[in-house]
């Protein structure tokens, strides 16, 4: 859901209608060649869209569409998230458009030899013809007039951002989404969108929070905020790459869409205002204390060795902290223990010893995010149940905010 900052939420219950599109393949049997490298390039970057459930046939679909002036197009939706890819790399013979079961296309390309493949649309029998070599196959194919369009006329471009950027911000952050939760906006990534294009992009589940700031180009007229799905996150950070190129992202109501050159990600918002994560990030602290990130990654890949409290039902490690040293703590009354120290350069910033408990793969988590950037690790503390914070201390466009967990030890 889309919420511009000076408005009140609404809630938006139009569900999207599903318009049939005009028959392509009248007057033509499609055709075209292309290399086998090509064609699983194109689907693989689409057909994950596709329903794997079949409630409405057509949405498990995969639309092919062959045209000597824009390639080959291929789109899948399963009404909650559709993407459309393109490649010139095709040679066309005749125009057309079928519509094929997108994971079993998938399946039936990836394993096909590296030659160039000759598809044609058969339309006595409905089939789509595959011919690789000297060997042949074919696929059953759907009415391809019934499947759905995308609604993108009511899309308007609000911002671009660079690839790197992008992706840098969604790797740092979708992973703290809960992957279910009664308030549905926690199972999301926000994008809070303030003056002067400054950017926060953050997810948390409640015991979590991450966020990762930047500066974009801005094309809204006003301030705004929505909240996109993980699973979109996840297939966007899948279909970016290392080029240079933008991302430009538009919003409807209930829609956000993804595009760039070759690609076009659409997606449904999720509902909800999400709260202020402003107020559950700390501010001051007691202790200060940075860590050498690789030894810590190491030191909490050991202690998860160990098993869930059966109490608590979740792996968790004990830190004590002291003036030269951390002691690193995982204990099972049934399996056995592990005790580590991790001797520190810089002394502890606070007075006294603070002994303090954490969810063993949340905090592994943002250690494994940061380990290739960060050298060191600054982690902030205030109290024995207080929220910690966890920073790269050569960044200031990152955070990561843990809550300890209460334990009898």
């Amino acid at each position: 859901m889309l919420i511009h900052k000076n408005q009140a939420p609404t809630t938006i219950t139009t569900k999207l209608l599903i318009k049939k599109r005009k028959r392509m393949t009248e007057g033509f049997s499609m055709k075209f060649m292309i290399e086998k490298k090509d064609l699983l390039a194109i689907t693989s970057m689409v057909y994950r869209a596709a329903s794997s459930k079949n409630a409405i046939p057509v949405l498990s679909g995969l639309l092919l569409e062959s045209d000597p002036d824009t390639g080959l197009t291929m789109t899948a939706t399963d009404m909650e998230i559709g993407i459309r890819a393109s490649t010139a790399k095709i040679e066309v013979i005749e125009k057309g458009s079928v519509l094929v079961n997108a994971h079993y296309f998938f399946d039936f390309i990836k394993l096909l030899p590296e030659v160039p493949i000759f598809i044609e649309l058969n339309q006595e029998t409905a089939q789509l013809d595959i011919k690789y070599g000297r060997s042949s196959g074919f696929i059953n194919t759907y009415r391809d007039y019934e499947y759905p369009a995308l609604p993108l006329k009511k899309i308007k471009p609000c911002f671009t951002i660079k690839q790197e950027v992008l992706k840098e911000a969604l790797k740092k952050t979708v992973f703290a989404a809960a992957t279910t939760h009664f308030r549905q906006v926690f199972t999301g990534v926000l994008f809070d969108l303030g003056e002067g294009g400054n950017l926060n992009v953050v997810a948390s589940d409640t015991h979590r929070l991450a966020r990762y700031s930047c500066t974009i180009k801005l094309d809204a007229p006003e301030p705004l905020s929505f909240i996109i799905p993980t699973r979109t996150a996840n297939e966007i950070l899948r279909l970016l790459d290392d080029s240079p190129e933008e991302i430009n992202i538009g919003l409807s109501n209930n829609n956000v869409s993804f595009y760039r050159n070759n690609f076009l990600l659409l997606s449904r918002l999720i509902e909800g205002q999400y709260p202020n994560y402003e107020q559950v990030i700390p501010r001051s602290f007691s202790y200060k204390v940075k860590l050498d990130t690789q030894v810590l990654a190491d030191t909490l890949e050991r202690a998860r060795v160990i098993p869930s409290d059966d109490k608590l039902k979740i792996q968790y490690t004990r830190f004590k902290f002291e003036e030269n040293e951390v002691e690193v703590n995982s204990y099972s009354e049934i399996m056995g223990e592990i005790t580590e120290v991790i001797e520190i350069k810089d002394p502890v910033e606070g007075e006294g010893e603070l002994n303090i408990s954490f969810n063993t793969n949340y905090f592994l988590d943002v250690v494994k995010i940061l380990e290739g950037e960060a050298k060191e690790l600054l982690i902030n503390l205030s109290s024995i149940l207080g929220p910690v914070m966890i920073v790269n201390p050569q960044k200031d466009n990152y955070l990561y905010v843990l809550v300890p967990l209460r334990t009898s030890n």
